[in-house]
C-alpha cells in the first residue's frame, strides 16, 4: 500500500513538472505571437486594417448596419492593434466600440 502511494506521488510530481513546463512554453508562444502580430500591424496602412476588419469582424457585429455608410471614419486609428494577453492566450486585437459578441 505504501508503494502504491509513493508511486502516485511520483506520478503527481511528474505531472506537475510537465504542467509547469507547458505553462512556460505557452507564455513564450503568446509573446512570440504578439511580436509577429505587432510587426504585421505596423506594416499595414489604416485603410488596409479597416478593410480586413470589415471582412473578418463586422460580419459578426450586431450593429453593422450603422457602420456601412461611412465605414473608415468611424473606426479608431488603432483598429486591429494586438493586445497582449495576461493569461498567456492568443493575443486579441482592438476592435470598434460597436462590436459585440452574442
Amino acid at each position: 500500500m505504501l508503494d502504491e502511494l509513493l508511486k502516485e506521488i511520483s506520478e503527481l510530481k511528474e505531472y506537475k513538472r510537465l504542467y509547469e513546463s507547458q505553462k512556460i512554453d505557452k507564455a513564450r508562444m503568446s509573446e512570440e505571437l504578439f511580436k509577429l502580430m505587432t510587426e504585421k500591424y505596423n506594416n499595414q496602412s489604416y485603410e488596409e486594417r479597416c478593410e480586413i476588419y470589415r471582412k473578418t469582424e463586422c460580419r459578426d457585429c450586431r450593429s453593422r448596419d450603422y457602420c456601412l455608410e461611412d465605414f473608415t471614419n468611424k473606426l479608431p486609428e488603432n483598429i486591429l492593434e494586438p493586445v497582449l494577453s495576461d493569461k498567456e492566450w492568443i493575443p486579441g486585437v482592438r476592435g470598434c466600440k460597436s462590436f459585440e459578441w452574442s
